[in-house]
């Protein structure tokens, strides 16, 4: 994975002279379950996760205050028979949470604005919410997909945005560690034909010398 808070401070002081993978927050999870889901399961998932450390951000976004409670229930039944009892009691109480909407598409909003790390989907049509989540690290479908398998198996990448930057970064890919040079080479018709548009937006802008070294090698007058 990427490393706790020690190796992300390191990573960040190296960042100005070698590329690093990301800087990356503690471990998310959030459970989008509705109450066709098992609250033992989706107990044990946050637990799981919430032993990573104190600092673990779990969560539950569900539409039925009924599966709630009963995954709560299920908790406190668990974390009393734990290793690393301690850790995960003290996660869940300082950042674990459960959210009630209204409805699926609060539930999916919900989810879109919090972009977790590490988002179960645990529903009636999981399928069909997976497609309309645009904003998580990793999107895990069905009862059959644990949080704490993909940490070991599954193929996807360890190293996921958190805090947020799921909103605007995918996972850890070769092509972050890709550097791009833009070549451009451009035929005298080519230039012509750009050569209106650039005045336009050369004037807007109070740049017109811009555009004389586009009308210098068009040899207008």
């Amino acid at each position: 994975g990427p490393g706790g808070m020690f190796v992300t401070a390191a990573k960040l002081i190296a960042s100005s002279t070698v590329s690093i993978d990301m800087v990356a927050g503690p471990t998310e999870l959030l459970v989008f379950a509705d109450t066709t889901a098992d609250p033992r399961l989706v107990a044990v998932d946050l637990v799981s996760q919430a032993e990573h450390s104190t600092d673990t951000i779990c969560g539950l976004v569900t539409n039925s205050e009924k599966l709630a409670s009963h995954v709560q229930g299920q908790i406190q039944l668990m974390v009393e028979k734990i290793t690393r009892s301690d850790i995960v009691k003290s996660s869940l109480q300082n950042n674990g949470f459960v959210a009630i909407c209204k409805n699926e598409s609060a539930c999916v909003e919900f989810v879109n604005e919090f972009a977790p790390e590490h988002l179960e989907i645990m529903c009636k049509n999981a399928d069909a919410v997976a497609k309309k989540i645009e904003s998580a690290g990793l999107v895990l479908i069905g009862p059959y997909a644990p949080s704490s398998a993909s940490d070991y198996s599954f193929g996807s990448n360890h190293v996921l945005p958190t805090l947020g930057f799921g909103k605007s970064r995918a996972s850890l890919s070769v092509l972050d560690f890709i550097k791009i040079v833009n070549k451009v080479k451009v035929s005298k018709e080519g230039l012509a034909k750009v050569g209106k548009s650039i005045k336009e937006m050369a004037s807007a802008e109070g740049l017109l010398n811009h555009y004389e070294a586009v009308r210098a090698r068009k040899n207008e007058e």
